[in-house]
């Protein structure tokens, strides 16, 4: 019976045509660089965290979170080819999509230039747009040599506290070998945190870091400051309190320039000419 279905599911997809694929993708960064390379058109599916670029994004089908995906929320769409970010789960179902008859590729999703450049080699294998994606990388080396040119000159490493949100007078705070964390080194900053991971720490706790920076990943947050404690760091004293969400500082997507220039013009924009 269950071969039976497989066959089923197989045949209805030799009948839908039209799209070079129908092509869903696990990931905001994997979403974003099949769109980067022009497949927008063949997306019929992506998961929640699939949120730039909003126009494109806010009318197609969403499967549920990379972390949760639900078998049936895929398979009833009827892709041909699944691009899902190796942390993505359950491992099970999505170990399984090719006996239905689905292209299945696992994109590798580390925190680092390179693997930046990685992933969107990857994705661009699997839809073969290699040359589109040699472009984008090109820029991308290019833009950040540039940019490292410039960290390499600066003469103060700033305090940077990212916080993922806040409830309750506590706030998830982002550890050191988190993507948040990583992008911040990479501007030229030092993580006001000593903990490696996500974190729920105290408002008491920000103030005795007194951080130099403080970024949100939710501008809301940001702007709902009015009479916080927190606004007696450093940061606030100095108006240096700033949002950015949070697929464009830890997503490393084919923006990984565009946020990296962000990043540290935030942390550093005193001692840098180039920021506006």
């Amino acid at each position: 019976m269950q071969k039976f279905k497989i066959l089923l599911f197989i045949l209805s997809l030799t009948l839908l045509g039209a799209k070079e694929h129908r092509l869903v993708t696990v990931g905001g960064s994997i979403t974003e660089t099949a769109i980067a390379l022009g497949h927008e058109g063949d997306l019929i599916g992506i998961d929640l965290s699939s949120i730039y670029p909003k126009e494109i994004v806010k009318d197609i089908p969403k499967i549920g979170y990379w972390l949760q995906l639900p078998k049936e929320g895929i398979l009833s769409l009827k892709p041909t080819m699944v691009l899902a970010s190796e942390r993505s789960k359950p491992k099970k179902f999505l170990s399984v999509l090719p006996s239905y008859g689905i292209t299945t590729h696992f994109i590798s999703d580390g925190a680092s230039i390179e693997s930046a450049k990685k992933k969107i080699m990857q994705v661009a294998l699997a839809l073969n747009e290699k040359e589109k994606a040699q472009r984008i990388i090109n820029r991308i080396e290019k833009n950040i040599s540039i940019l490292d040119a410039h960290i390499a000159k600066l003469t103060k490493k700033p305090k940077v506290l990212f916080i993922l949100n806040r409830r309750n007078g506590m706030m998830m705070a982002a550890g050191k070998e988190t993507k948040a964390g990583t992008m911040i080194k990479l501007a030229g900053g030092i993580n006001a945190v000593t903990f490696k991971q996500f974190t729920t720490i105290s408002e008491e706790s920000i103030l005795q870091m007194n951080p130099d920076v403080i970024i949100f990943s939710n501008k809301k947050n940001k702007d709902n400051l009015k009479d916080h404690s927190i606004l007696a760091t450093s940061a606030g004293i100095n108006k240096q309190i700033f949002s950015m969400d949070m697929l464009l500082i830890s997503g490393f997507t084919v923006r990984i320039d565009e946020a990296l220039s962000s990043l540290t013009c935030m942390l550093n924009k005193n001692e840098l000419t180039f920021c506006k």
